[in-house]
């Protein structure tokens, strides 16, 4: 069975993660994004100009892991 990038997000949603698909990128540089969380909700950032490849795997990474309790 193949991941689809659309079951990652959609089980993202389902544990409270919202996901953003920016250009990570300031002052020139390209920035790696990650996981924040922000007023109690998660937020994970992934720049939009990655391989839909590469998309899968940082999400699955991510969701493989429990949700961090430290951060912030």
């Amino acid at each position: 069975m193949t991941i689809q990038l659309s079951d990652l997000e959609e089980n993202a949603l389902e544990r409270g993660i919202h996901i953003h698909y920016e250009r990570l990128e300031a002052a020139g540089l390209r920035l790696k994004g990650g996981m924040c969380k922000v007023r109690g909700q998660y937020h994970l950032f992934v720049d939009k100009r990655k391989s839909d490849a590469d998309k899968i795997e940082i999400l699955k990474n991510f969701l493989n892991d429990p949700l961090p309790k430290g951060i912030s």
